[in-house]
């Protein structure tokens, strides 16, 4: 090899390096992630109950949008997420990822449980299949669907139950929550790079914010006096920089380092059981038996769709990859379609 091959050739070693200190921290992010997201249903819950709806998510999003304002200022990038090029695509994915889902998980929330809102949470992996197949076009494999039916069994055992999804209408904006979520992924995952988490984070709050400001001062400003009560005030306080601010940050530092596939089968199981516990723990709710199987049943078909994905992202380089990086954004939380 002469010198010029020489110092055009990869460096391997620091490459090596620099993947596992990223899959490092991906994990760490996932498992910080998997702890936060557990406690969604349970304080969205009582946020639905204890106060006016609208005014709950809408301060959870306020103190969320503050809190990347002050991350975004510290590093001087606070001005870019006003720029042409990304204003529209950020505030398109604020208003389906941070508006459209606080208003269906609260409101869904007001009439049904925490657990029972867990159970519905678990058909994100269907509405991944479908974006999937309508966004790239490929055909799902029968791994896929046989996946995709054990989850919606495990729902309808529950479901058929009774009472538990009960009024229809509740549990019906809880189910297309995943829905809203799912979009707004393949909205992030398209824009990092050049935008970093961090970027992405303030983007979908900062939008989502003034959206749902303008409607609470429209709809219902009464409800402002809430805000008087101390329960309340420290509530909006959680789960705005929790379950909002560090949840997103934390999501999207994980995919933006590990395959968005991956990065679910670690997340996934965790949520759904914690999400149980702190249920029963915090709100006084039980969980049967017929529902400790139906999520378990949800769960399995969800690891059927994950599990054998490659842990890293890739990133794309140029415009030939622009095929690639459209089918990991669209996979979402499944494998690659066969």
């Amino acid at each position: 090899m002469n010198q010029q091959e020489y110092k055009d050739a990869p460096a391997p070693k620091s490459r090596a390096e620099g993947m596992a200190r990223a899959f490092r921290i991906g994990v760490a992010l996932a498992i910080a992630n998997t702890l936060i997201g557990a406690s969604q249903p349970g304080l969205t819950r009582w946020g639905a109950v204890h106060l006016d709806p609208l005014l709950f998510c809408t301060g959870a999003v306020v103190v969320a949008a503050i809190c990347s304002t002050i991350a975004m200022v510290k590093k001087r990038e606070l001005g870019l997420l006003f720029q042409s090029r990304f204003r529209m695509p950020l505030f398109a994915m604020a208003m389906v990822g941070t508006v459209a889902t606080s208003l269906t998980l609260t409101f869904g929330l007001t009439r049904i449980d925490a657990i029972a809102g867990t159970i519905l949470l678990q058909t994100e992996p269907v509405y991944s299949l479908v974006l999937a197949t309508i966004v790239v076009g490929e055909r799902p494999s029968w791994r896929q669907l046989l996946a995709t039916a054990t989850i919606l069994v495990g729902i309808g055992s529950v479901f058929g139950a009774g009472g538990k999804f009960s009024p229809i209408w509740a549990a019906a904006l809880v189910f297309c929550t995943p829905v809203f979520w799912q979009a707004s992924h393949v909205m992030g995952l398209r824009m990092m790079p050049p935008l970093t988490p961090v970027n992405v984070t303030a983007g979908r709050m900062i939008y989502g914010a003034l959206a749902l400001v303008a409607m609470l001062l429209i709809a219902r400003p009464a409800a402002l006096a809430q805000l008087s009560s101390g329960p309340a005030v420290i509530a909006i306080l959680v789960t705005g920089f929790f379950v909002y601010f560090l949840s997103a940050l934390t999501w999207y530092g994980a995919i933006n380092r590990l395959s968005l596939a991956w990065t679910t089968a670690l997340v996934v199981p965790g949520i759904p059981m914690l999400s149980i516990l702190f249920a029963v723990m915090f709100l006084g709710e039980s969980a049967t038996r017929r529902e400790i199987i139906g999520v378990l049943i949800a769960i399995s078909g969800v690891l059927t769709l994950v599990l054998g994905a490659d842990a890293h992202r890739r990133h794309p380089q140029d415009a030939r990859d622009a095929i690639s990086a459209d089918a990991e954004a669209a996979e979402a939380i499944h494998q690659p379609l066969a």
